[in-house]
């Protein structure tokens, strides 16, 4: 009997031990709304298990159900997904040789109210994770320094949008924001701050 009992723990171990799926850390995540946990799924990625530094192949295999790849390019992917009939979202990502240097996440939802809602969790849930938040006044911002590639975060609630917007920014701290008072054309979103003099 007493042999059938080890090797019957035995085999549990060794069966716990052999799961493909790794086991996906949410601590934090579990402190907030359902619909914040299945945005960010996992407190070791940025969002839907993505990280800054992935491939465009590795972010393809993050696609959670009902998302679709509606754009790509080389250095391009946008994707478009759902949580609900009045709840719907698009995020892009932008690679360069390292991989992936810029997300974005825009959420839509049916109301203000329930932006402002979802902008406290978030705000409380990158709070919990990252420290408190630099705040400009139409940004939160908060810097996560380890990782593959370390990054920003920000955050905007677009109040003037009519149902109700919410906007995650993620990008290479080795990249700053252009603002509208740089010189350099339009269409360049990011500059490497290696390169200013």
């Amino acid at each position: 009997m007493r042999t059938f009992l080890y090797s019957s723990l035995l085999s549990v171990i060794l069966l716990a031990s052999c799961s493909s799926e790794p086991e996906v850390n949410n601590k934090l995540l579990l402190t907030h709304t359902p619909l914040v946990q299945k945005i960010f799924y996992s407190d070791d990625s940025l969002f839907h298990g993505i990280s800054l530094g992935m491939s465009k192949e590795e972010i393809k295999k993050m696609l959670a159900p009902g998302d679709s790849i509606t754009e790509e390019d080389v250095d391009y992917l946008l994707v478009e997904g759902r949580f609900d009939e009045q709840k719907h979202f698009t995020w892009d990502c932008e690679f360069d040789s390292a991989g992936l240097y810029a997300l974005t996440l825009d959420i839509y939802l049916m109301d203000e109210e329930t932006a402002t809602e979802w902008y406290t969790d978030i705000t409380s849930y990158f709070t919990d994770r990252f420290g408190p938040a630099t705040d400009d006044g139409v940004a939160l911002t908060w810097e996560i320094k380890n990782g593959k590639r370390p990054a920003r975060v920000e955050l905007v609630e677009e109040m003037g949008y009519g149902y109700g917007k919410l906007n995650v920014y993620y990008y290479d701290l080795s990249f700053i924001l252009m603002d509208e008072s740089d010189t350099i054309s339009a269409d360049s979103f990011f500059l490497p701050t290696d390169n200013l003099q």
